[in-house]
């Protein structure tokens, strides 16, 4: 990245909950506060060392174009830090990381905070078809899933062992969520849920699809922040780095090519500009949009679809701790809560090599390679 190297250093969130339930009354600068907030005292940060904060909203609160700033009055943060706003789909998150993380390698900044937020109670997600196409991020999919030939089962099993994984692992990503309002956990992952009883669900989008409620991820409120050094500024405060963010990608391509198929570009672009194999990496993290996107990715990866053929992928190193279908999807708080958790686990298993793969609308894509070496 440059002479600076960027850490990060801790991450925290809300619990992310089924939008029209329980942070039905909240707004996004609420559970944007109570993140940050949550983030700083968990952590024991000394506000007046931010030096900067950048917040993401796809759904913007009214009155509050720059969410941001109003994240520093509304969680007492001092006066000084800057603070921008950024809105990229489902990417929003890793932008707002890489406007951060820019600013540490740069030398211009030396600590500063990155996350999202979305409030999904407040609108109408079905309302938010793309632009260019009139079609919904489902629809498309359908059309992907067909191109790619992606069986309905094979989704299934996708969304089962996200389901599985997020609840083996609550107790590890309990150090990733503030409680809010008498909840302390993730409301998504089901422990109920089965191959057979996902075969039940009907196609979400027309007779005759393979893309339901059980294999997509859920409408969902929630804020995530992550908080990012300079590798010498972290070692001056005692703080171990839980990875280092060593390279980011990002990717478009025409919604005609398949509107969630930009990671076909940006992973194999970040493998080949570090010198990576897939197999070289120990842990995977593809946001879980659908799962027929997931699979369509993974068999382009490996096809050399839009770059050099990968390796095939190892399953068993994929998302280990669940993702999106089970946990939950508030778009901008997505990017904020992989890299937490990959960061997270990556320190608890020490393992050299992460890898973030994350599709968005607009046919775009974002890709990070972590590492603790």
């Amino acid at each position: 990245m440059s002479n600076h190297r960027v850490a990060i250093v801790a991450g925290a969130r809300t619990p992310f909950v089924k939008a029209a339930k329980a942070f039905a009354s909240l707004g996004p600068a609420a559970l944007a506060k109570h993140a940050v907030r949550g983030l700083l005292d968990r952590h024991k940060v000394d506000a007046e060392g931010i030096d900067a904060i950048a917040f993401g909203a796809v759904v913007p609160e009214r009155g509050k174009p720059n969410l941001a700033r109003e994240i520093v009055f509304e969680a007492g943060l001092p006066a000084h830090i800057e603070a921008q706003t950024v809105s990229s789909y489902c990417i929003t998150g890793l932008r707002t990381a890489t406007l951060i993380a820019d600013a540490i390698a740069n030398g211009r900044i030396s600590a500063g905070i990155a996350g999202g937020v979305e409030w999904l109670s407040g609108s109408d997600p079905s309302t938010f078809n793309e632009p260019s196409t009139g079609l919904s991020m489902g629809e498309h999919t359908e059309i992907t899933g067909k191109q790619w030939d992606i069986s309905r089962a094979r989704q299934d099993e996708i969304a089962l062992a996200s389901h599985r994984n997020a609840l083996a692992a609550r107790e590890r990503l309990a150090r990733e969520i503030v409680p809010l309002d008498g909840i302390a956990g993730d409301t998504g992952p089901r422990s109920d849920t089965s191959l057979e009883r996902l075969a039940t669900l009907q196609p979400a989008f027309g007779a005759g699809g393979t893309i339901t409620a059980g294999n997509a991820s859920p409408v969902t409120d929630g804020a995530s922040a992550v908080l990012l050094m300079s590798e010498k500024r972290a070692r001056q405060e005692g703080r171990a780095p839980l990875a280092f963010i060593e390279a980011m990608e990002y990717a478009a391509l025409h919604p005609s090519d398949g509107l969630l198929m930009a990671p076909a570009i940006a992973v194999p672009r970040l493998l080949e500009r570090t010198g990576l194999r897939l197999r070289d990496i120990d842990l995977i993290e593809i946001h879980e949009a659908f799962a027929a996107q997931v699979l369509a990715n993974a068999a382009a990866w490996e096809k050399g679809w839009k770059g050099r053929a990968t390796d095939p992928v190892d399953w068993d190193r994929v998302n280990v701790n669940g993702s999106s279908i089970s946990v939950g999807h508030p778009w901008s708080a997505t990017g904020g809560r992989i890299l937490t958790t990959l960061a997270y686990e990556m320190a608890r298993r020490n393992a050299r090599y992460g890898l973030v793969s994350m599709c968005a609308a607009g046919a775009m894509a974002g890709a990070f390679l972590l590492t603790r070496e």
